[in-house]
């Protein structure tokens, strides 16, 4: 019996570190009161609302991050790349970026926003000498306000998403992408990668069968969760290629490989499609460390790799037999298996990695193998709908068609450098998540701007005018509720604020209460695009006092294809978490660290 087992030993720094623990005697941990009145902390907040001020927006600076004995160097102004690369040693900074980063994950856009929002929120109290317990309880007020406002009938930033109307949802889509500097794209750029990610998310959208008991791809492992009368989602994967125009950037139906293992000759060979395919999620390689905590019986006098080899070979003699076309491994296949599959007719894939097996299984329907010391059963056999071959630059990329409705697509990104790659690859990840959160809610808010001073003066009025009645229900005075209402705005108008950094100030017309960009002289239409016209227009620095009104509705919502929309979801969300976790951050009267 030849067993292989990995002992774990103590290392010299850990050695180092348990002598250190005997002799050096632990030091007290420091306790802070009202850890938000200490200047250094303060100003760590600061720099922080800065930061990701300045990155927001189209004319956002970006960031580059690199540690302090080099190497790679991270250009980006994306809120959860940034906030990731960075290290902070304070805990309430550090709740407010994994509150940032939890949110964009979830929700895919509005990170910034949550972030510059919820610091200003803070700061916005503590400069005005709101109570901890006032501030919360006035923003959570607000909050449920902006919320009911938001998705009412009378909203004046929130236009309906039209699915039959393609030019929406590219609309969408440009406004997130081109949200990034870093990813230097030209109009004709941005419009192709907009639609681009427009494409993969309507192949990934399932069409409604005729028939309920009509199931044409096979089912993945997210389809669980769905009700009987729902079918699932698609996926896309992105597969980044560096040094190509973005005009090359495409869409295929199917899944498509980055692996130099093929010759048009190996295709040309094989007949009709649909071809049976075998996935392995194991190595293949015949390595006897490959094998982890497995025990393997060897009789005397024989060679332990070639007993491997054989029980390879009997896997290679099974699939043959059972018709199999493409045979497939997550991670290395043994040169001899491959050498005898390929000489049967077989088309064999190595090194798929692990991010492309779960997407491939999906697609194809077939189940992942994991053992080589049993039969393959029949049923864990999937189909593959067809290959074919595409060149770029010197690239040689298989693409694998899928055997019914295309449940997995493709983009294959191509841009000028690895940094705006980079960005645009994230970028675009991001616009595809927002389409579909569009599909449970079908809106969108306007953008530039225009929403939050919008919200802000919809706020300010509904709060002055019921000011006494919301005093009572808060239990405080009237004045704590116009103080409190003032700073909640006054957050709002700083994401707004973040989108120009050099005076003169943006300004917001005393109408309907939209952003407009002060340097532009002719005034041609608002930020977000749908007021066409200032004239007659009395306009205000966004900062200055003003007398309280109700915004106007636009007679007519024109939704022209230069408009700038947002997410509906990720908007109300990021508000929402920004609100809870300011809240939060004053209630806070002590925190404990550990000094050692």
């Amino acid at each position: 019996m030849l067993s292989v087992n990995s002992a774990t030993l103590p290392t010299d720094r850990q050695t180092a570190v348990a002598v250190m623990s005997r002799v050096c005697k632990k030091a007290a941990s420091r306790c802070t009161d009202d850890p938000l009145a200490v200047p250094e902390l303060w100003q760590k907040f600061a720099v922080l609302r800065l930061m990701l001020s300045s990155c927001y927006g189209p004319g956002g600076r970006f960031k580059q991050i690199h540690n302090n004995v080099g190497g790679h160097v991270l250009t980006t102004s994306t809120s959860s790349v940034l906030l990731r690369a960075l290290t902070f040693s304070e805990d309430l900074l550090k709740l407010v970026a994994g509150a940032v980063i939890n949110h964009a994950a979830r929700l895919g856009d509005c990170g910034l926003f949550t972030g510059i929002v919820c610091i200003n929120l803070v700061q916005n109290a503590r400069g005005m000498n709101l109570s901890a317990a006032l501030a919360t309880r006035v923003y959570r007020h607000l909050l449920a306000e902006c919320r009911r406002y938001l998705r009412s009938e009378s909203c004046g930033c929130r236009v309906e998403v039209d699915f039959s109307n393609v030019q929406t949802l590219i609309t969408l889509a440009r406004t997130v992408i081109s949200s990034k500097r870093v990813c230097m794209l030209t109009p004709e750029e941005l419009q192709h990668i907009s639609s681009v990610t427009v494409q993969a998310f309507l192949l990934s959208v399932p069409s409604a069968p005729s028939d309920p008991s009509h199931s044409s791809a096979p089912s993945g492992p997210s389809e669980s969760s769905e009700s009987p009368g729902r079918r699932c989602f698609g996926r896309t994967v992105t597969i980044p290629l560096e040094g190509l125009p973005v005009g090359d950037s495409a869409v295929f139906p199917g899944l498509l490989l980055d692996l130099p293992v093929l010759q048009s000759g190996d295709l040309q060979r094989l007949g009709p499609a649909p071809y049976k395919i075998a996935l392995f999620n194991m190595s293949l390689s015949g390595d006897l460390s490959d094998m982890e905590d497995a025990a393997l019986e060897i009789h005397a006098g024989l060679n332990p790799d070639q007993v491997l080899l054989d029980q390879l070979l009997k896997l290679g003699e099974q699939v043959v037999r059972d018709g199999v076309v493409l045979f497939v491994c997550q991670r290395v296949i043994h040169p001899v298996l491959q050498q005898y599959l390929r000489e049967r007719g077989l088309v064999v894939i190595e090194r798929l990695g692990a991010a492309l097996v779960e997407p491939l299984a999906q697609m194809t329907g077939t189940t992942m193998i994991s053992s080589i010391y049993s039969p393959i059963p029949a049923q864990a056999y999937g189909l593959v709908g067809g290959l074919r071959l595409h060149h770029r630059a010197s690239k040689e990329l298989l693409q694998l068609l899928p055997s019914g409705d295309p449940a997995l697509s493709t983009v294959l990104l191509c841009h000028r450098n690895q940094t705006m790659l980079e960005e645009l690859k994230v970028m675009c990840e991001r616009a595809e998540h927002v389409l579909r959160l569009t599909l449970k809610e079908p809106y969108a808010l306007l953008g530039g701007g225009c929403t939050e001073t919008l919200l802000s003066a919809y706020i300010r009025y509904t709060t002055e005018s019921r000011a006494a009645e919301v005093a009572v229900d808060l239990s405080c005075s009237l004045s704590e509720v116009l103080l409190g209402t003032e700073s909640f705005c006054r957050a709002l108008l700083s994401v707004a604020g973040s989108l120009e950094r050099e005076d003169p100030p943006l300004l917001m017309d005393l109408t309907f209460a939209h952003c407009w960009n002060s340097r532009t002289s002719d005034q041609l239409c608002c930020s977000c695009g749908l007021i066409m016209n200032s004239s007659g227009l009395e306009q205000n620095p966004i900062n200055t006092e003003h007398q309280a009104f109700l915004p106007e509705l636009p007679q007519k919502l024109d939704l022209h294809p230069t408009l700038l929309l947002d997410s509906f979801s990720a908007k109300i969300s990021a508000l929402s978490v920004a609100v809870e976790v300011a809240c939060l951050l004053l209630d806070v009267k002590y925190t404990i660290k550990d000094v050692n």
